[in-house]
């Protein structure tokens, strides 16, 4: 990691997993929603069947499953590259 995003992450940290899985799962999961719409309207493939109703329950899963997807999964992988890079520091500094 590098030190910026070393910061980043330590901000980050200290406002917790679910906040995190929060913010940004359910940015991922309205921009998968929009791709999906987007991909559905040049393929025409579900165009007759699409309704609002069908749009708010693709955001409402995407979003849930964008937050559970951050909160665990990347919350887990940045928390394991950043206590690797803690170890690297502390392996650097014993070794001066």
């Amino acid at each position: 990691m590098k030190p910026k995003r070393i910061e980043s992450w330590e901000k980050l940290r200290e406002k917790g997993a679910w906040r995190y899985g929060i913010i940004y799962g359910s940015i991922w999961g309205v921009f998968v929603v929009a791709f999906l719409v987007v991909i559905n309207y040049f393929t025409k493939s579900q165009r007759s069947n699409f309704s609002l109703n069908n749009l708010l329950f693709m955001i409402i899963i995407y979003v849930v499953i964008g937050i559970l997807m951050y909160r665990f999964l990347m919350w887990r992988m940045n928390e394991k590259n950043y206590q690797k890079w803690l170890e690297q520091e502390n392996n650097n500094n014993s070794i001066e």
